[in-house]
């Protein structure tokens, strides 16, 4: 990444920007929060009557195109699924004869001519489809592109497609158009990232801190802790209109812009920070999701040596939350003595002890997280907000790809972060990237390591992920963005 640090200087010497960054927003009295050190190879179970069950099998799934990363329910009723994959490729799984098409919906994969760089951490990561994509057949994409020449391999591209009209099982590959694209050439790692709309129509996306470990040994000088930059952050479009500043890259690292950024985001208009960053403070945020049911935001950030994090920005925590790295790692600082970053610039750590928020420097420490002596690639989840489990009825579900295991919180009250606790719920999940939520608010388990995806049901199988004339309830899914508080993102 580029180095930036006289703008990082004019940041710091401007009083506001300085506070949020270092400050954020008005904060509610701190607590203790959880953290976990708990062996992978122990075996759990979710025990009767729940069950989870493979939905679509790694014999499912052709060849080259067989590493699920997103399982999308369009919500059109018509009961079929979208499936995305690393490779680039998405399909279509129809759920009647629980069959995937033989045709793409839309091939991206570079030996197919498409734009998707695979292999590692890079790849179609990340699929949304629009709030009104029964009506305009809308959907967005996150990937790593391959090299089109000087400077663009492995740089992030948020790209938006549109259903062909003659066929909703196809998608029109000239219908493409480049959202958003972040320099990320420097590294192949770290990449983020997930796309998921917010209650009122926002796309947020999470992105990667450029790679490397401790965030390129930078202290406060790295992406995260720097809001000049589009890495280590939680960004936050309006991609339905056009940004004005289109064009020529800008001094956020952004090639080419179809978006315009809501006034309500904290750094608008507050040069030299980008208007782009909800928040920031992260490393590698691979998944995060809104509860459906409140507009509480839950990420799953992968560490570096010691903790894995599952953080959490409630509908009514203003804007920006700052998530401490490289600062702060789990629990401690992240010059700990297994991460050893280096944290030159940072306010002084009190201690060892998560708190939310901690009560010095401003950043917020995860609600939950593990050690990383087997947990390795956290994956945030979801808030369960069906209806067809009630015993698992607003539950916060997350797992780890390394780690194999799913965790499940036991208590869960984000206005009272002391008393969140979570227990290992699965065991035999190694290779899950991934979570996804049904239009019902039903949950999977994207099991790309393995070349599957399971479903999460109450001892009859999930029959109706295969059912037609399912569409999409009250919610953001249906861009009913009335049904929330105007305090959600």
């Amino acid at each position: 990444m580029r180095s930036t640090t006289p703008r990082l200087q004019a940041i710091l010497a401007t009083p506001l920007l300085a506070t949020a960054l270092f400050l954020s927003a008005a904060r509610p009295a701190t607590a203790a929060t959880q953290c976990f050190n708990v062996s992978c190879g122990e075996s759990c179970t979710p025990g009767p009557p729940v069950e989870i069950s493979t939905l679509i099998g790694p014999d499912d799934f052709p060849a080259g195109a067989d590493t699920p990363i997103a399982f999308i329910d369009p919500g059109d009723g018509r009961g079929r699924w979208l499936v995305a994959t690393q490779e680039g490729a998405i399909l279509v799984w129809d759920g009647p004869t629980d069959t995937i098409l033989p045709t793409f919906f839309i091939d991206l994969r570079d030996e197919s001519g498409g734009p998707v760089l695979s292999g590692g951490e890079r790849g179609l990561l990340a699929m949304a489809i629009d709030p009104d994509y029964p009506t305009t057949g809308r959907f967005y994409v996150f990937y790593t592109r391959r090299d089109l020449g000087s400077g663009t391999l492995g740089d992030i591209v948020i790209e938006r497609y549109e259903r062909s009209v003659a066929d909703p099982d196809v998608a029109d590959p000239a219908s493409a158009t480049t959202i958003l694209v972040i320099e990320h050439s420097s590294a192949s790692n770290h990449n983020g990232g997930w796309l998921a709309f917010g209650p009122h129509g926002f796309l947020h996306v999470s992105t990667g801190d450029g790679g490397g470990s401790c965030d390129s040994g930078q202290g406060t000088n790295g992406d995260g802790q720097r809001p000049d930059t589009l890495a280590g952050k939680l960004l936050r479009l309006d991609v339905h209109g056009v940004d004005p500043k289109a064009g020529p890259a800008d001094d956020c690292g952004v090639e080419a812009g179809v978006y315009t950024v809501p006034s309500t985001n904290p750094f608008f208009g507050q040069e030299p920070a980008c208007d782009e960053v909800w928040a920031l403070g992260l490393r590698n945020p691979f998944r995060f999701s809104f509860d459906r049911q409140t507009g509480d935001i839950y990420i799953g950030d992968v560490g570096q040596n010691k903790w894995e994090e599952i953080n959490l920005q409630t509908s009514s925590t203003p804007a920006p939350v700052n998530w401490g790295w490289v600062c702060r790692e789990g629990c401690e600082t992240a010059g700990n003595d297994e991460s050893g970053c280096a944290t030159g610039g940072c306010p002084a750590d009190p201690g060892t002890t998560c708190q939310f928020p901690r009560p010095s420097g401003g950043y917020w420490d995860p609600v939950l997280c593990h050690y990383n002596g087997g947990w390795d690639s956290i994956m945030g989840g979801y808030r369960y907000r069906g209806s067809r489990v009630p015993t698992i009825a607003g539950d916060y579900i997350y797992g780890d790809a390394a780690c194999g295991q799913l965790w499940k919180t036991t208590t869960l009250d984000p206005a009272d972060p002391a008393a969140i606790d979570a227990s290992c719920w699965a065991s035999g999940f190694g290779g899950t990237f991934g979570f996804s939520e049904d239009s019902q608010g039903e949950l999977y388990v994207v099991v790309g390591g393995a070349g599957r995806i399971d479903c999460i049901h109450n001892g009859d199988g999930c029959f109706w992920a295969g059912a037609s004339n399912l569409i999409f309830t009250d919610g953001f899914e249906s861009g009913d963005t009335t049904a929330w508080s105007s305090s959600v993102p």
